[in-house]
């Protein structure tokens, strides 16, 4: 998981992608385990640059949208213009009066290069809608 603040700071982004060359990552801050519920969306991981404990718990009721793929902030292109070959499921929410953004790519396995990105964000959408039926009946 990226997340847009961390993609539009040049330093940050260098620094990453320092990883991705000698690794192989997909462009990413933090490595976990994303759960979903019928409530909201955890992940639980460690921020890859300085090994910190990480979680982050974003509530269904507070998703503005979901999008499969790149945006014009994280535009999925490396530092020589190449195109990344994963796409991320964008989440934009609602936290602390603001409204956030966080990229995340589910289940990566490093020397196949898949994810299951595209199963997972038909499950949020999912969620999302059942979610926003059940407010409208209340």
């Amino acid at each position: 998981m990226i997340s847009d603040d961390d993609v539009t700071n040049a330093e940050m982004l260098k620094r990453l992608r320092a990883r991705i060359v000698t690794q192989m990552l997909p462009p990413h801050r933090y490595d976990g385990i994303l759960t979903l519920n019928d409530k909201e969306i955890t992940f639980d991981g460690r921020d890859l640059l300085d090994n910190n404990r990480f979680r982050l718990v974003i509530p269904l009721n507070s998703i503005i949208d979901i999008h499969l793929g790149y945006d014009e902030k994280f535009t999925g292109k490396d530092s020589k213009g190449k195109s990344y070959q994963l796409l991320p499921i964008r989440v934009r929410y609602r936290a602390d009066l603001a409204v956030k953004t966080v990229y995340i790519f589910s289940e990566y396995k490093g020397l196949f290069r898949s994810s299951s990105s595209e199963e997972v964000y038909k499950i949020l959408l999912n969620l999302l809608n059942t979610e926003r039926s059940n407010q409208s009946i209340v």
